[in-house]
Parts: C-alpha cells; sequence; structure tokens
C-alpha cells in the first residue's frame, strides 16, 4: 500500500515514501516561496528527502508540507525501500 513516512524535529523534516510521488525538490520550492520567512531549504529525490526551516516557522511549513503531500500522486512502482522476492 501507497505510505508516506516523515519524522521531524524543531527545525527540520525527513521524508520517505513508498508508492508516492512526493517530488522533494518541487515540493522544497513551492515552500521557499509560499512561506515569507521559514528559512526553508533541502531536497532529496521523489521518494526520500529531507527539509529545514526556522524552528520558529515549524507549524506553518509542518502545515503546508502535509497538504502537499496529502495532494501528492500514487505512484505504486516508486519505491524507497527494497522488496525482497523470498520465493
Amino acid at each position: 500500500d501507497p505510505v508516506i513516512t516523515i519524522g521531524y524535529g524543531p527545525d527540520f523534516a525527513v521524508l520517505r515514501s513508498d508508492g508516492v510521488r512526493l517530488d522533494i525538490p518541487n515540493m522544497v520550492t513551492e515552500l521557499q516561496d509560499e512561506i515569507e520567512g521559514a528559512g526553508v531549504s533541502g531536497g532529496g529525490h521523489l521518494v526520500v528527502g529531507s527539509i529545514k526551516f526556522v524552528s520558529g516557522m515549524r507549524e506553518p511549513v509542518i502545515d503546508a508540507l502535509v497538504e502537499k503531500m496529502e495532494a501528492a500522486e500514487i505512484d505504486e512502482d516508486l519505491r524507497s525501500t527494497l522488496l525482497r522476492d523470498d520465493d
């Protein structure tokens, strides 16, 4: 099943997805444009990446990030983890 895992702290978020096209570099660019003064930076790939931001702006950044994750395209062929064939 498609799943997104997010870990976050006072000034960062780490994202990993299986089956979801997050496009983290694009999310970073959008957050930079949308949230003035948040100091958003970071990057990664379609399924894994990290984002840094000003700790005082955590709530608006995480809220906007969640909205972007909710709108992300499902693509079950994209994986951040290795699948083993145990046959």
